[in-house]
């Protein structure tokens, strides 16, 4: 099909644009489809093709002989049917919530949140590594002030706070609401929120009780907490924290997204959110694929997916930590692991693990990797501030895996730091 030119040359220049600023993706497959080891995708415990999650969703497809495969319409015409309105229930329960309200994806919960519930005179104060998804729902949203702080950085969520009071009278006696948007796990840092002190912070900026936590589980989902039932529930903070988006579509290995919130929040956003209004409900399919991987997740196998995930995490440190030749790869810029400093514990829960590169040497680094079997992702600016490569572990992932990673990985570290030294003579 001919596109008109002038189209066709918009187009072209805009995806030019792209190749030149080293930020043009390509659609690909998994790792298995291309013979790799997958240190890439979300899929962390690798429930996407367990057996036991497999068997499950077939049950639940045989349990029910003439479910219908369609919604058949938005849930607030005929979409919400008695799957769905059970599976909300189970979900609700399963992460310590009083109501559950189900999306299709993650993206669609977070801008339906951001883009109804805060008012005009709200405030919205976010940490400056959220996710675009929250960055979309704010720009479709009708807050008055939005601000960030420094990512995970207690004394710029103060110093906002306090800009935040000086800037609303209302907000300083507690007439209008301040949303404070996190996430539990960051998706491209392999932080956690720092959530109690972020808790006590803003609770005392401001004493009138005016505030309202959002908290993105997304990348926590399955991981942490009672049963994988999530990072808030690991710290005891349901009742702290009453809005939370948890995502099936990452170590859950599944599909789509729950807002976990009270029946008022519930039914203020199924009024107003038009990512809610305007779409189909979900399919059973996915409905049956949420309920199988949860049940899994909240069993025996997933308590023991969890611990050896957690092993493979801390192998991965030690042996970058035991590496003769890590600080002085480190001390060039070549290669640097912002995450080695965090605590042991926590670290561990979390599979992301960022590996800063030098200017320029992130593709090259994710085609050194690529050659020697292993699938990555190169991310720059404006994705990420600090250009990386980005790994995942996965239970799957063998001891001999992560070894010839770290081997492999240290190994062009230690080329790329020569390299650079001689070149600089």
């Amino acid at each position: 099909m001919k596109l008109p030119g002038s189209f066709s040359q918009s187009l072209e220049t805009g995806l030019q644009l792209r190749h030149q600023q080293g930020q043009y993706f390509r659609m690909s497959g998994p790792a298995n489809e291309l013979g790799l080891i997958d240190f890439g995708s979300n899929d962390s415990l690798c429930l996407r093709g367990n057996g036991s999650v497999r068997k499950a969703f077939l049950s639940e497809l045989q349990e029910t002989p003439n479910f219908h495969i369609g919604a058949g319409g938005s849930r607030i015409l005929d979409g919400s049917n008695n799957h769905v309105v059970r599976l909300e229930r189970f979900l609700a329960d399963y992460h310590g919530a009083e109501e559950g309200l189900l999306f299709n994806s993650g993206y669609e919960a977070n801008v339906a949140i951001y883009s109804t519930l805060p008012q005009r005179g709200d405030v919205i104060v976010h940490d400056a590594m959220i996710h675009a998804s929250i960055r979309d729902g704010i720009r479709a949203g009708r807050a008055s002030i939005v601000k960030s702080f420094a990512h995970n950085d207690l004394e710029s969520l103060d110093r906002v706070l306090e800009d935040v009071k000086n800037a609303s009278q209302a907000i300083l006696e507690g007439h209008r609401t301040v949303f404070i948007a996190i996430e539990s796990f960051y998706s491209m840092e392999g932080d956690m929120t720092p959530m109690a002190e972020v808790l006590a912070h803003v609770n005392h900026a401001l004493p009138a009780g005016n505030s309202v936590f959002i908290i993105d589980e997304a990348h926590s989902t399955g991981l942490i907490g009672p049963s994988g039932s999530g990072y808030i529930r690991h710290l005891g903070l349901e009742k702290e924290c009453i809005i939370q988006m948890q995502s099936y579509a990452k170590a859950a290995g599944a599909l789509g997204a729950i807002i976990l919130c009270n029946s008022q929040i519930k039914e203020f956003i199924a009024n107003y959110a038009r990512s809610f209004i305007y779409s189909t409900g979900p399919l059973f399919p996915t409905v049956a694929a949420i309920r199988a991987s949860v049940n899994t997740l909240r069993g025996s196998e997933g308590d023991q997916l969890r611990q050896q995930l957690q092993a493979r995490v801390k192998l991965f440190y030690d042996l970058v930590i035991q590496h003769p030749k890590l600080e002085i790869i480190q001390s060039s810029g070549v290669l640097k692991f912002p995450t080695l400093g965090n605590q042991t514990l926590d670290r561990c829960y979390i599979p992301i693990i960022p590996i800063l590169t030098g200017t320029g040497l992130c593709h090259e680094l994710q085609q050194w990797l690529r050659q020697q079997g292993f699938l990555t992702h190169a991310l720059r600016f404006p994705v990420v501030l600090e250009e990386r490569i980005r790994f995942v572990m996965h239970v799957n992932n063998t001891l001999d895996n992560i070894r010839a990673f770290v081997r492999d990985l240290m190994e062009w570290g230690e080329t790329n730091m020569m390299a650079i030294a001689e070149a600089q003579l």
